[in-house]
């Protein structure tokens, strides 16, 4: 839809031709001492580094040029000559890599095999290329060209930067919004024109929601175009208007509103069937879960529109869940479209409007002002309970007029509850029985796991495989099938290799399934939240009855520790009696988020976990 009409505008530009304005680096024409550079100077470490990244938007001609000048340092930094960028449906590409062979300069030329544009929205492409003869000590050259905008600019990188700088001339009928993230300070920022100097490689950590939200880096889109007498299209100068080219497009409102007659012979069923409205949600809900989403995160339907989809029993999210609406709305149950953008897309900016960050359908739905969510993209997800990908910030659900903003925070936790009562025997085998009982997201989670394997059989011995010396004798579950309640598991068993015997003593972990063996937040300092995405409750109670003519002379130390308002908790508690010793142990993560003020504390509270977990109990001879 824009990028049509940006093409339409670009025929009144005055000539086709564009240069790339005042380019720090010439397309083809390294320097010498880019050819002879061996390391970094500002990270030695580096593996490559981006020495030029230069876009230049001519608002007269609507074209965009981007060079891009990568220098290879190290043979594990080669993948870097595999890249992508934003770009048009039709972007003109060339590149060539350089390499010093014998002391002269060899030139290998990008060939049309190695580019590729990918459709990456309904509206928005990235051109990908993957550069020939990439080695250590290459210079790679890439040049883009396309009508109209990038939706983004990456001032920062996973490898460092030595120069990114973009200028985004005025266009008399184009106006575009400008949205800045990122840490790193620009080095210039005046009218139309923005730079930064010695970028840092990004250092994706763990439990970080998207990398890119946190990128040094600029989004770019298109608010209107206006053409005096000719045309005028508003696209995102406020939520209202938003909401309104929603309900008025063809792909979105006109579908959602048409009678959609193919779910007439689901909407009879249920009202035969069901009783109450909660009933009849849940059974539309699990009618349009027969409905196989093809992975593709959108908010607008198929070609061919969602009857069509639905006839192929197979599509994207906006065909499955503007479907559920529909049906929903069917039987008299008030819905609505919720849409949002998924963690890997990053976060809405809470500052301004932004059409394009919206890349994903899910339903808001009310039974007696009772709101409930629900995404039937996932056959094992529950209602109330959105899959962690759409956990991101806020989710704008279109009504029939206006719109209104939805929490998304997870409202469910990660429960694991696990219960072991085993015999050690005098040779270290353990043997006796488990049981996982698993809510919420843990359940979700593990049924799709289990559901992942051919039979229980070949689930039983991917358990086998992971734990060493484990032996699995018999097994049940109970819940698997119910998506809505708890999930129980229960085997008996026998473990080897569990024990370590030194001179007259036997050492055990009592851990001896699951347990967390490193700190995963290993930086001194973070910029950016810790984001564990929903809430965790674990729970680990293990009885053990010891050997004859054993006695235990060390157990794990008891302690109680939490963070400051109870945000993260450690319990545990060990005891002995006679010939049987029993460990209680619970891990609390009690909010989803920590900003990075706590990263210190949330750290060594970790360093704590981890030790706590590593705590050995020791038995000796007698």
């Amino acid at each position: 839809m824009k990028s049509s009409l940006l093409i339409t505008l670009s025929i009144w530009a005055v000539s086709l031709f564009v240069t790339a304005g005042n380019s720090p680096m010439k397309y083809g024409k390294p320097e010498p001492s880019d050819l002879t550079m061996t390391t970094y100077a500002a990270d030695t470490s580096a593996s490559a580094v981006v020495l030029c990244n230069y876009g230049y938007f001519n608002g007269a001609q609507i074209q965009f040029v981007h060079q891009i000048r990568i220098k290879i340092l190290k043979e594990t930094g080669k993948s870097n000559g595999n890249f992508y960028v934003p770009a048009n449906a039709q972007t003109d590409v060339k590149g060539q890599v350089v390499n010093m062979e014998n002391g002269k300069a060899v030139v290998t030329k990008l060939t049309k095999e190695g580019i590729f544009i990918e459709r990456v929205t309904r509206d928005q492409f990235r051109a990908r290329v993957a550069m020939p003869n990439v080695k250590a000590g290459s210079v790679i050259d890439v040049e883009f060209f396309y009508k109209g905008l990038p939706y983004y600019w990456e001032f920062q990188k996973t490898i460092p930067v030595k120069w990114s700088e973009i200028v985004l001339e005025d266009n008399p009928y184009i106006s575009f919004r400008k949205n800045m993230t990122g840490y790193i300070p620009l080095k210039v920022a005046s009218g139309n024109r923005w730079a930064v100097a010695d970028a840092p490689a990004f250092v994706a950590e763990s439990y970080v929601n998207n990398y890119e939200n946190y990128l040094s880096r600029m989004q770019i889109e298109v608010q209107s175009i206006h053409v005096p007498g000719a045309l005028y299209k508003d696209y995102a100068t406020s939520w209202d208007v938003v909401v309104e080219n929603l309900n008025r497009s063809n792909e979105f409102g006109l579908q959602l509103n048409s009678p959609n007659g193919y779910l007439n012979d689901i909407e009879k069923e249920i009202k035969k069937s069901a009783t109450t409205p909660y009933e009849r949600m849940a059974k539309a809900f699990e009618a349009i879960k027969k409905f196989k989403w093809n992975s593709s995160q959108t908010i607008w339907p198929s070609t061919g529109g969602i009857s069509y989809a639905f006839n192929k029993k197979t599509g994207n999210a906006a065909d499955i869940n503007m479907s559920l609406v529909s049906l929903l709305r069917k039987l008299d149950i008030e819905a609505y479209p919720m849409l949002l953008s998924t963690r890997q897309n990053g976060i809405i900016p809470p500052y301004s409007v932004s059409f394009d960050k919206l890349n994903y359908f899910a339903v808001k739905a009310f039974i007696n002002d009772t709101p409930y969510l629900l995404d039937a993209t996932e056959e094992y997800l529950p209602i109330n309970m959105l899959p962690k990908r759409a956990i991101n910030g806020k989710g704008l659900v279109v009504l029939k007029t206006g719109f209104e903003w939805m929490d998304l925070t997870a409202q469910k936790k990660d429960k694991t509850y696990e219960m072991i009562n085993c015999t050690l025997s005098q040779d270290g085998t353990l043997e006796g029985e488990c049981a996982f009982h698993r809510s919420e997201y843990a359940a979700y989670e593990q049924r799709k796991k289990f559901k992942s394997f051919n039979s229980e059989d070949e689930y039983l011995k991917s358990l086998e495989s992971k734990f060493n010396g484990l032996s699995i004798d018999t097994y049940t579950n109970k819940g698997m099938d119910s998506i809505e309640s708890s999930l129980s598991e229960t085997m008996h068993f026998s473990m080897k290799n569990k024990t370590t015997k030194v001179g007259n003593q036997l050492m055990i972990n009592p851990f001896i399934f699951d347990r967390i063996v490193e700190n995963p937040f290993k930086a001194v300092d973070r910029l950016y939240p810790v984001d564990f995405t929903t809430c965790k409750e674990q729970r680990f109670n293990i009885s053990i009855k010891i050997p004859q003519g054993w006695q235990a002379t060390e157990l794990p130390k008891n302690v109680r520790m939490a963070l400051p308002d109870n945000s993260a908790t450690i319990l545990m508690n060990a005891a002995t009696s006679n010939d049987m010793i029993q460990i209680a142990f619970k891990f609390n993560i009690n909010k989803a988020i920590y900003i990075q003020s706590e990263y210190n504390d949330l750290k060594l509270f970790y360093d704590e976990l981890v030790k706590k977990e590593s705590e050995l109990i020791v038995l000796t001879k007698i």
